[in-house]
């Protein structure tokens, strides 16, 4: 089996069967569908079967208990049998050659592989992506983004619009992240996404993009990013969870940038604040003022190639 379409699904009886739909009319062969029923208390399950007696591509489960989503994407990837692999949400869609586009770029200086992506709502299609018109990036350049300011638009937070190796998933694949603040990392899934990339990205030079909008995200009001609304204190709790443990050399400068962000932003104003005790010293006004200039005038940073120097030694290893 060459590549592995996972689609978890939790309460989705409505919207599953058009993830499902989107996974068969892959244009590739050796190409299986995983789709793992979170428990759910609609009639997902009746759907998804049916789906699987109709298309022996098609492999199903169903947890006993409610997992969690997090918990939920690893069983499915554990039980997914490709070389490569991928998260179809049950609320989103991929076009035809999503599997064929990006798995024809991987090769073994390759982290992972990613498409543009579009969101869908009630008024149609909006905010297409533009990240993927340039063709690769740099682990470099993909670090500063996630850690820094993206301001060159990189999603590097739903796994729908990316492939991976599948063991790299599984490696990378966080389901708890220790903290201080009481936050379910396990029941939204906004950080372990993060950290899916972000670990993966460490072990290799760059990344590559195919220039299509192969991913559709539909944005809709049961969708579990909406509902959460304010993510800010799980994605900035993920930020320095990585930085403080594979990339040591920029914790002053995360502390200095996120002072700043913090002064508009409460639920960043936690993490500062225990950073800061942790830390101890003064926050270095000169990293807030290079950030600042690169934030308000666009003006990325791009870091040399090999400047970046990340702890791998520890990067398979459970955050918790």
């Amino acid at each position: 089996m060459k590549v592995s379409t996972v689609v978890p699904v939790y309460n989705r009886q409505d919207m599953v069967a058009d993830a499902i739909r989107s996974a068969q009319a892959q244009n590739i062969d050796a190409h299986e569908i995983v789709v793992v029923d979170n428990c759910s208390t609609d009639a997902t399950w009746d759907v998804v079967q049916e789906f699987a007696r109709q298309d022996a591509r098609i492999r199903c489960f169903r947890n006993t208990t409610n997992i969690g989503p997090v918990r939920n994407w690893r069983v499915g990837i554990e039980a997914a049998r490709g070389e490569y692999c991928h998260l179809l949400f049950s609320d989103d869609l991929i076009e035809p050659d999503f599997l064929s586009s990006t798995l024809s770029l991987f090769d073994d200086q390759t982290a992972f592989v990613m498409t543009g992506h579009k969101f869908l709502d009630s008024n149609g299609f909006r905010d297409p992506s533009t990240f993927q018109q340039k063709a690769e990036w740099s682990k470099e350049e993909i670090l500063e983004a996630a850690i820094f300011g993206n301001t060159n638009g990189i999603p590097l937070l739903s796994p729908l619009s990316a492939l991976f190796r599948r063991s790299e998933m599984l490696s990378a694949l966080v389901d708890d992240i220790a903290n201080p603040f009481g936050i379910d990392f396990p029941g939204h899934g906004a950080g372990p996404d993060q950290l899916l990339f972000l670990l993966t990205a460490i072990h290799y030079p760059k990344i590559k993009c195919t220039n299509k909008h192969l991913a559709v995200m539909h944005a809709h009001e049961g969708s579990i990013t909406i509902k959460s609304k304010d993510l800010s204190l799980p994605r900035e709790w993920t930020r320095w969870t990585f930085v403080n443990h594979y990339w040591p050399e920029a914790r002053e400068r995360f502390r200095s940038v996120l002072w700043l962000t913090s002064k508009l932003n409460p639920s960043s104003r936690q993490v500062f604040e225990h950073i800061n005790r942790e830390l101890g010293g003064r926050v270095k006004m000169g990293l807030v003022l290079e950030y600042a200039i690169r934030r308000y005038f666009n003006r990325p940073r791009v870091p040399a190639p090999g400047s970046i120097h990340i702890r791998t030694d520890d990067a398979n290893e459970s955050i918790d």
